[in-house]
């Protein structure tokens, strides 16, 4: 969940007792009660984690400096500022360029704490104030303060705290089974049907790739709505991903569920040939979900999805299509099936059977 860098370097050491020293008495009297204002900076590639952690910081006494993703134009701001602890924000799911990680723990001077939010189990509340605890723990120990007594973690007055989780009264859940449906002509109808025939308290997640133009994003999900007990939604930086959710993917913009269940918005990275991508998403979603995850394929012309469906078997995900019969257009479930072996074909309705069936055996319902 978090380290510090090369067993803690005893020059880190030595420089954060010198630190200490000079500053005599006061981080001593104060590290009875908690933390003093060290000065702390974070690197995360995640806007959300870095609002996240800077609030954590700050409401527990300590002052971040500095708080970017990780550059080196970061790394050269860093030796200017008074930081006296790197925070470094890494998780899983995200590509790291390692010439730029070995250049930070050959070159930063200060200790460095690994905070990995991916060893969280966000679904339970205990593990929040543990993580909390351990974190300020470890940045006491790093600039020198032997005698740090834990005080018990901030209460944030807003819902924006890390590792926020819904209210136990509405029975919702972080999202954990993430199922991605990818559809083109003929798709509206067909996801209408499926949702339609799904349980309001189902313990899923969706996100829905539709091909469509730009201004019909909201449109799209006001008529899925409707046909739903569901939460469909154009999808909003910030939102807090759930179990009975459905976002519709944008046009021209990626989401990505970052490692404590937000949603962030960011630019395609690549030209893709459809818009949305299905493959791109299907891929996103195998990659952070790995075998809770899933794709089924709807109706479509064309062949996108194909390549996504393969990734998501190779990391374990299912993959289910549409049956051509029930199809407007049946190119893209056929060509998912040229390419790999579904687990599961058939119409509307039973697609949605089947998934709860298979929710229930993985959630041992």
């Amino acid at each position: 969940m978090y380290g510090v860098n090369s067993a803690q370097r005893s020059t880190d050491f030595y420089r954060a007792r010198v630190a200490r020293d000079e500053r005599g008495d006061e981080r001593q009297i104060m590290s009875s009660q908690g933390l003093p204002r060290i000065a702390i900076a974070i690197a995360s590639d995640s806007l959300q984690q870095r609002t996240n952690l800077r609030k954590v910081m700050e409401q527990s006494g300590l002052n971040v400096v500095l708080s970017e993703p990780l550059t080196r134009l970061f790394l050269r701001k860093l030796e200017k500022t008074p930081a006296e602890v790197l925070l470094l924000d890494l998780h899983d799911d995200q590509a790291h360029d390692e010439d730029l990680l070995h250049e930070v723990l050959d070159t930063v001077e200060i200790p460095i704490i690994f905070n990995d939010v991916t060893a969280l189990i966000v679904n339970e509340p205990a593990k929040n104030p543990k993580w909390h605890l351990g974190l300020m723990r470890k940045i006491a120990e790093s600039t020198g303060i032997e005698d740090f007594k834990p005080v018990p973690p901030p209460v944030v007055a807003d819902d924006s705290m890390l590792l926020r989780l819904p209210r136990e009264k509405t029975g919702r859940r972080l999202a954990r089974n993430v199922w991605v449906l990818g559809a083109s002509l003929g798709g509206p109808e067909a996801l209408k049907r499926f949702l339609r025939a799904l349980p309001a308290d189902i313990p899923a997640a969706f996100i829905v790739a539709q091909h469509l133009g730009a201004n019909f994003v909201s449109l799209l999900a006001e008529q899925l709505n409707r046909a739903t007990k569901l939460n469909v939604m154009a999808p909003k930086e910030g939102h807090l991903f759930q179990h009975q959710d459905v976002i519709v993917t944008p046009v021209g913009e990626r989401i990505v569920i970052n490692p404590i269940g937000n949603i962030e918005l960011e630019d395609v990275p690549e030209a893709t040939s459809y818009s949305p991508s299905i493959d791109l998403v299907i891929r996103d979603v195998a990659n952070r979900y790995g075998a809770l995850a899933g794709a089924i394929i709807f109706s479509g012309m064309g062949d996108d999805g194909k390549l996504g469906c393969m990734h998501m078997l190779q990391k374990g995900g299912q993959v289910w299509v549409q049956t051509a019969e029930s199809c407007v257009v049946s190119s893209m479930p056929d060509n998912v099936r040229k390419l790999s072996q579904p687990q599961f074909i058939g119409n509307p309705e039973q697609l949605a059977k089947q998934l709860v069936r298979h929710l229930c055996q993985v959630e041992g319902i």
